[in-house]
C-alpha cells in the first residue's frame, strides 16, 4: 500500500509489468514550469531517497481512500505557443496546484494510442488516468485546492477521451501561427518530434510509423500541429476557449481564469504581471522578449511550404471559429 505523501512521478514498464514509479513528495512546492523539473530537483536534493515501483492496483487502493478532487481547468496547446505562460499564471494563484506535462499523466494519455485497442482497455486506462490526477491533486493536503492540468501537445489527439472522463472541466486550447511554431520546434526539437517509437506521431498524422520515420522534422511538425488545430476546431464548444498566442496579455489571462471559475485578487494580478515579464520556461531568468518577428524572418522556404500544405488551412478555420 502506498502512503499519502507519495506521488506517482512516472508511468513505466518493469519486467513486462506496466505500473507507476512513486517518490515521496510531501512538503515539495511545484514551483518549476514543468512537473518533471520539480521531480528532478527533488531527486538531486535527496540522492539517498529511493523510489518505489507498483502496479496499478496500488494506485487504485490509494485513490479509494482519498477525497475526489475535480480539476479546475485544463490547458491544451499546439506546442511553443504560450501555454507555459498561462500555466505559470495559474501557479501564481493562492492555494493552486499546477501539474504541467507530468509524465504519469501524459504517458497514460499516450497509452490510449499505443495500447487501448479495444473498449475494455480504454475504460481501464481512463480509470487509471482519473486516479493518477486525483492522487496528484492531493499534494500537501491542500484544503480544496484549485488544480490546473497542462497536458503535452500530443495529448490534444486524445482530447475527446479526456473530455469524456471529465465532462464538466473547462478547457482552453492555445495555438500560434504555424510558421512560428514550426520554426521554434525545428530550431530546438522537442522529445515528441524525435521519439523513435513513431506510433504516436503516426496516429496523430494519420500515417504509418514507417512514413513518419521518412518525414523531415518540418513535415512532422506541420502535419502534427495541423491535426491539433483540426481537433480543437472540431471539439470546441461552450465549455472551451480558443486562445491565440498573439492575444496573450495579463488582462486576457485574467479572462481565462474567470472562464475557469477563478476570481483573481489584486495580489494575484500583481503576481501574474510580474511572472509575465519573464521568459516563461525560465521564470527566474531572463526577461521576456517577443520573438514573433524573428521567427517569421528565420522561416525557411521548406517551413513555409510545409505550413502551407498541412497547417495553414486548419489554422485559418480555427481563427474563424475563435472570432
Amino acid at each position: 500500500m502506498i502512503d499519502p505523501g507519495w506521488m506517482p512521478v512516472d508511468a513505466v514498464v518493469v519486467d513486462g509489468r506496466p505500473g507507476l514509479l512513486w517518490r515521496r513528495m510531501a512538503n515539495v512546492s511545484f514551483t518549476e514550469p514543468f512537473f518533471q523539473q520539480t521531480v528532478d530537483r527533488v531527486r538531486s536534493e535527496n540522492l539517498g531517497q529511493t523510489e518505489r515501483f507498483t502496479e496499478f492496483d496500488a494506485l487504485l487502493q490509494l485513490d479509494q481512500a482519498l477525497p475526489l478532487v475535480e480539476p479546475t481547468g485544463f490547458i491544451f496547446h499546439s506546442s511553443r505557443c504560450g501555454s507555459t505562460l498561462l500555466a505559470n499564471a495559474c501557479r501564481s494563484l493562492t492555494n493552486s496546484i499546477v501539474l504541467s506535462e507530468a509524465n504519469a499523466i501524459d504517458k497514460l494519455v499516450a497509452r490510449f494510442i499505443t495500447d487501448a485497442d479495444d473498449v475494455v482497455k480504454e475504460s481501464i486506462y481512463s480509470v487509471f488516468l482519473r486516479a493518477v490526477v486525483n492522487t496528484l491533486a492531493q499534494h500537501n493536503n491542500n484544503d480544496q485546492p484549485r488544480v490546473f492540468i497542462k497536458f503535452s501537445c500530443c495529448s490534444v489527439s486524445q482530447l475527446e477521451r479526456i473530455r469524456r472522463i471529465w465532462p464538466r472541466v473547462p478547457w482552453v486550447f492555445l495555438y500560434r501561427d504555424p510558421v512560428e511554431t514550426i520554426v521554434s520546434n525545428v530550431s530546438d526539437p522537442p522529445a515528441w518530434l524525435l521519439d523513435e517509437d513513431h506510433r504516436i506521431l503516426a496516429h496523430i498524422t494519420g500515417t504509418t510509423p514507417a512514413e513518419v520515420a521518412d518525414m523531415s522534422l518540418e513535415e512532422r511538425c506541420a502535419r502534427s500541429i495541423g491535426k491539433f488545430f483540426t481537433t480543437a476546431h472540431t471539439l470546441a464548444n461552450d465549455n472551451s476557449m480558443l486562445l491565440n498566442y498573439k492575444q496573450l496579455s495579463v488582462a486576457v489571462i485574467c479572462d481565462v481564469l474567470r472562464f475557469f471559475g477563478v476570481s483573481s485578487t489584486t495580489a494575484d494580478v500583481e503576481a501574474i504581471t510580474n511572472r509575465s515579464r519573464l521568459y516563461s520556461k525560465h521564470p527566474q531568468g531572463s526577461p521576456f522578449v517577443s520573438d514573433t518577428d524573428m521567427k517569421q524572418k528565420n522561416a525557411s522556404p521548406v517551413i513555409r511550404e510545409m505550413a502551407r500544405r498541412w497547417a495553414n488551412e486548419p489554422y485559418a478555420l480555427l481563427e474563424l471559429k475563435r472570432s
